[in-house]
Formats: C-alpha cells, sequence, structure tokens
C-alpha cells in the first residue's frame, strides 16, 4: 500500500467511453491510478446485474455479449445524454437518470483507488467538454457529490490536458498551443497561450469549440454499417429486420467488434470478423484504406472545427501555432496525424506532438486539484471579475508548506500557476426589439475570458408597468442579437418594481458569469432604485430532495 500524503487530491476524467482517476505522488508528480484490471483507464460502461447489484468497466462491457437479456441490461456513453433533461435508463422498475449514472462510473474509480492504492478520495476536480454548458457541467458536479466527493472544480478536458503539457514539458514557456482532442464520444479543439513568464505558469484559453456528438464512436458505427451492408450483400439476411432482442444483442456485439478492429487497424492494414446471424455466416474483411474512405467526412468535420477555432484565435492575436497536441484515444487512429500533417505542414514529434494521449486529461485534473487546493490554504481564488488576491506571504507559504508536506519551492510553484478560461456559450436575455418582436440579446459572448461582468441597458416597454419577467437564455452564437429559436432557455426570474413605471424608462441588466461557467444575474430600476439579484440553476439539474432519494436508489447498489 503506498504513502498517502496528506491533503491529497484528485483528479478524475469522466470519459464517454473511458475514465480514469489520478493524484499528486509524493514526490509532486500526476500519476495514474490503476483500476482492479491494473489498467490506467475503465471503459465507461454499466450493467445492472440484478436490483442490488452492478458491474463497471471492462466486465461490465464484456457481460453485455451473453445474450439478448444481458446486452439489454448496459448502458454505456452517458456523457452524451448530459445535456439531455428527459434521458431515463429503465431497468428492473427504476429509472436511472446521466447524472445516476455517472456516479456509478466515478464510484468504481473511487473504490479502486482505495482497494489498489490505498486512497481515500474526497478532494477531486472532475473533467468534462469545454463546450459543455452550465447544465452539463452541474450534472456532472452532481454526480461527484452523489457519491459523497467534495467538487472542488469542474474543468474543462483540454486546458486540464495542457495544464499536464505546461507542467511536465520543458521549454514550452511562450507558446501558443492547438489541444485536438478526439476522445470516445466527443470533440473539442482549443487554442491555448502558455505565458512567458520563467517564475509563473500561466495557461490561458484563447478559443475552443467542439461537437458533443463527434467522437470515436462514430468511427465505429461507420465499421457497423459496412458490415451490416457487406453481411446483406454476401446473405441476403437484413439483420435489423430480425428480433429486436436479437438485433439489440447482435449490434451490441457489433460495436464491441467495430471497436477491436479500428484499434487494430492502427497498427494493421487489414482485419477481418466472421458474423453469424440466425444460420447464416459471413467472413468479411476491412482494409485500413477502406476504414478511411468509410470515414473521410467524420475527419474532415474534426478539420474544419480546427480552422474556425485558427481563425478566432487569429481575430484575438494568436496567429502562429508551436504545437499541435494530440489528447484522446482516437488520435491513434493514422488518418489523424496523416491529415493533420498534410493539412497544416507540421513535423510528427515536433509541431505535432503526442504526449500522455489516454491520461493528460486525468492528470491535469489532479493537478489543478493541488492547485485549489493550495491556493485555498493560501486565501482561495476569486472568481468576482476585477478582484484579485494578494501574493501569498513567506510566513502563508511556510504554514501551507507545514500544513501539506511540501517544500516551500513547491507552494511557490503552485501559487504561481494559473488556469484563464473562457465562455463556452453566449448569455442573453429575452427583449423585445423595435419591431414588437421578441429575441435574445447576447450581454456575455462566447469566447469571452471569464470570470466576466456585462452591464446593459433596457428600455421598459409599456406604460403602468409594475414587474418585470425576465428570461435567460445561452446560444453558441457571436452576434449581439439572437432570434429566440437559436437559443435554449436557461431560467427566468421576476422583478417586482417598487414603482409604476412607463415605456422607455430605463432598467439596468447585469450578467456575470464565473470561470466554472455559474451564470448570475443583477437587475436594476434607477428610477425607484428596486434591486433584484439571481443565481441561476438550470432546468435538468436536480433539486436538494431528488438529490436525496436518487442518492439512496443508487446508494443501494453494489457495484464491482
Amino acid at each position: 500500500m503506498s504513502n498517502v500524503p496528506q491533503n491529497n487530491v484528485f483528479g478524475i476524467d469522466l470519459g464517454t467511453t473511458y475514465s480514469a482517476i489520478a493524484t499528486i505522488n509524493e514526490y509532486g508528480k500526476a500519476e495514474i491510478i490503476k483500476n482492479s484490471d491494473g489498467g490506467a483507464t475503465t471503459p465507461s460502461v454499466v450493467y445492472f446485474e440484478s436490483p442490488t447489484n452492478v458491474m463497471v468497466g471492462s466486465n461490465a462491457k464484456r457481460a453485455g455479449t451473453q445474450g439478448p437479456e444481458a446486452a439489454m441490461r448496459v448502458v454505456d456513453f452517458v456523457k452524451n445524454q448530459m445535456s439531455n433533461k428527459t434521458w431515463q435508463f429503465s431497468i428492473d422498475g427504476k429509472e436511472y437518470c446521466p447524472i445516476e449514472i455517472s456516479s456509478l462510473i466515478l464510484k468504481r474509480l473511487v473504490e479502486d483507488a482505495k482497494k489498489h492504492g490505498g486512497h481515500e478520495v474526497k478532494d477531486v476536480v472532475i473533467t468534462c467538454p469545454a463546450y459543455f454548458g452550465e447544465l452539463e457541467r452541474l450534472r456532472t458536479r452532481q454526480a461527484g457529490e452523489m457519491i459523497g466527493l467534495n467538487v472542488l472544480k469542474i474543468l474543462d478536458e483540454p486546458v486540464a490536458a495542457a495544464l499536464n503539457y505546461g507542467l511536465e514539458v520543458a521549454n514550452v514557456k511562450g507558446q501558443n498551443v492547438i489541444v485536438y482532442d478526439l476522445g470516445g464520444g466527443t470533440f473539442d479543439v482549443t487554442v491555448i497561450s502558455i505565458g512567458d513568464d520563467p517564475d509563473k505558469t500561466d495557461i490561458r484559453v484563447v478559443c475552443t469549440d467542439g461537437d458533443h456528438q463527434l467522437g470515436g464512436k462514430l468511427w465505429d458505427d461507420r465499421i457497423v454499417q459496412y458490415y451490416l451492408a457487406e453481411f446483406q450483400e454476401n446473405t441476403g439476411t437484413d439483420i435489423m429486420q430480425g428480433d429486436p432482442q436479437d438485433v439489440h444483442e447482435t449490434m451490441y456485439d457489433l460495436r464491441i467488434e467495430a471497436e477491436r478492429n479500428k484499434q487494430a487497424l492502427t497498427t494493421l492494414n487489414e482485419v477481418g470478423y466472421k458474423i453469424n446471424y440466425d444460420g447464416s455466416k459471413a467472413n468479411i474483411n476491412l482494409t485500413r484504406e477502406k476504414f478511411d474512405e468509410l470515414t473521410t467526412d467524420l475527419l474532415e468535420r474534426t478539420i474544419d472545427l480546427t480552422d474556425k477555432v485558427l481563425e478566432i484565435a487569429g481575430q484575438k492575436g494568436v496567429s502562429k501555432i508551436d504545437t499541435y497536441l494530440l489528447v484522446g484515444g482516437s488520435t491513434r487512429m493514422p488518418q489523424v496525424e496523416k491529415r493533420l500533417i498534410e493539412k497544416y505542414s507540421l513535423i510528427s514529434g515536433d509541431t505535432l506532438r503526442y504526449f500522455d494521449v489516454d491520461e493528460a486529461v486525468a492528470k491535469g485534473a489532479a493537478k489543478e486539484a493541488e492547485i485549489a487546493k493550495i491556493k485555498g490554504l493560501l486565501g482561495g481564488e476569486s472568481d468576482t471579475p476585477g478582484e484579485s488576491t494578494e501574493p501569498p506571504t513567506e510566513a502563508e507559504i511556510e504554514r501551507v508548506a507545514l500544513l501539506t508536506g511540501k517544500t516551500k519551492e513547491q507552494v511557490q510553484e503552485i501559487a504561481n500557476t494559473t488556469t484563464r478560461k473562457v465562455a463556452t456559450k453566449s448569455y442573453g436575455i429575452e427583449a423585445v426589439g423595435g419591431d414588437n418582436i421578441s429575441r435574445v440579446t447576447n450581454l456575455i459572448m462566447k469566447q469571452t475570458e471569464v470570470p466576466v461582468t456585462v452591464s446593459k441597458e433596457f428600455g421598459v416597454m409599456s406604460d403602468g408597468t409594475t414587474s418585470l419577467q425576465l428570461i435567460v437564455y445561452s446560444n453558441d452564437e457571436t452576434e449581439p442579437i439572437v432570434e429566440l429559436d437559436m437559443s435554449t432557455k436557461v431560467d427566468e426570474t421576476d422583478f417586482p418594481l417598487p414603482q409604476v413605471l412607463n415605456a422607455g424608462m430605463p432598467i439596468q441588466i447585469q450578467f456575470t458569469l464565473t470561470d466554472e461557467g455559474k451564470l448570475r444575474l443583477f437587475a436594476y430600476d434607477p428610477t425607484g432604485g428596486g434591486r433584484k439579484e439571481a443565481e441561476f440553476t438550470p432546468e435538468g439539474a436536480l433539486t436538494e430532495e431528488e438529490m436525496a432519494a436518487k442518492k439512496q436508489q443508487s446508494g443501494s447498489l453494489q457495484v464491482k
């Protein structure tokens, strides 16, 4: 059993297809904690074995291949449902929301860390895709809180990868890095600048974008579609027209095999697979060339998004990219490196780099957890724009060093490390325009550095107004005025006015967005002096009562 440092902290990469947990060892380095199988990553797959037992990980993935009924008891790719307010997985007379399923994956990671590393996991940073909005971030936080974790932060995955890179690799100060993160279920592309101050580590997100449905699973799906078509052509049998349970089982098996074959094509030029279905058999071969042909459009979608963030970065003054950093298991596909080298005239191992492909995000999250914990002990960080904490005194550095068992130099280095992020959504309020049509007026624009506060004055629309209904929206647009149907409602609040206002009289609306995506509203009536403050909990997150009930339901399950 390893020695566990005092005030230990952990980073968790809660991935779409694979998850991992990391900690800071006694030498101040981030390291992955191996799971029960001895692996660095755990499949994000849950198998409901019975009403009281669930499997998570490799065993859950295998269990789903044991017949039609078993396949129906498996849930995977739950991270893609974090934005879906109505999605539920129904089994054994109960319904589980994405928060609960995610909490079971986290529970497996935590229990493995204790069983195989002697770690008592409490203080954690959990990662999410950069483009996750407030709802998805809050649901990710609630998944951790459901199993009793103290979630210090929800951290963007590319920021975690860049933090790991910036703190581990020599001679990266002053670099502009683009993090190309192609995972199992999502794609993020983020431009990050690393400050050139030799005494500090400053990692600043310049801009970011992504696609929450564009990941390695889509490459797997293309293989599955190819196998289905080839099987039908060779045998005359359309698998998709069979018995629904048999189809579900066969499709699950095909997905598992497709992932294996995709991985094999990283080193092999050809793979084969034998399909048996309803008395028909067919041997199907797939070459790397055919695989690349089947998935060209998917790869080009990542290139289009990369071009988009490069253009935005250029508009923000970052025109030169020093390193393309590849993160996520799906970047191992040879087509990715080949296309990036061709498109951007890169040199493998120099301007194009793989670094901790599967582990970077969890390790970076562990480092961010350590930074958050140490800075908390030193007096904390402000998430209010314009406010900054004073540099720690020598006495404070020494006190925290004694508390944590670190050297004063280590504490000072952590105190001098900062990460700055941008808004991944635009946020606005519903307002009536001159044509008497309601639209969203954006106050905070996507790609704006956070934390940020923005104010705007609006005019009251009609005489005799005694209260205002303030409806807040988010969207992916960067225009000041956006149609309602291009936006998603965040929440609303009523603002009772202390006196009657007439048309044209002013109302001040102020939005503050924290670096973790928490939105606050302040409204002010300069005529009557009325004030309204609101901090929104997006629809789809669990209430305290729902959290307690769901915690009891999931807590009764034995995870193995």
